[in-house]
């Protein structure tokens, strides 16, 4: 099984991956003037997952790149309960090249981004 699929295609095991829940408030949410919090929770824990993948070869870059390029897609990820799936996006992608070879299949790249749930 796969730590990340993404519509059905297998994303190679990530290097690093770091899951995030947060909250989202309205915007009435604010401190009033005694500096007590009045807020206005309208959805709870939201998904998002950083992830890196380290050394990997062109290949693989091209698969999470492709994976990870329409407006939405369905993601299955890890969390303390086991699998999970939900509506994503994927952030900005950092791309890097790391070892630079004549032979296209020799070329290692690190990418990161983040999968933000919708």
């Amino acid at each position: 099984m796969a730590m990340i699929n993404i519509d059905g295609v297998d994303l190679p095991a990530p290097s690093s991956y770091k899951l995030l829940e947060s909250d989202l408030d309205s915007s009435d949410t604010g401190r009033n003037e005694l500096g007590v919090l009045q807020r206005d929770r309208i959805r709870a824990a939201i998904y998002k997952a950083e992830v890196g993948f380290d050394g990997i070869p062109s290949e693989s870059l091209a698969t999470i790149k492709s994976s990870t390029k329409p407006a939405q897609f369905q993601a299955t990820v890890i969390d303390e309960t086991g699998v999970i799936t939900k509506t994503m996006y994927a952030g900005d992608r950092n791309i890097e090249m790391i070892k630079y070879d004549n032979d296209y299949n020799k070329i290692r790249w690190n990418i990161s981004f983040n999968l933000v749930e919708f």
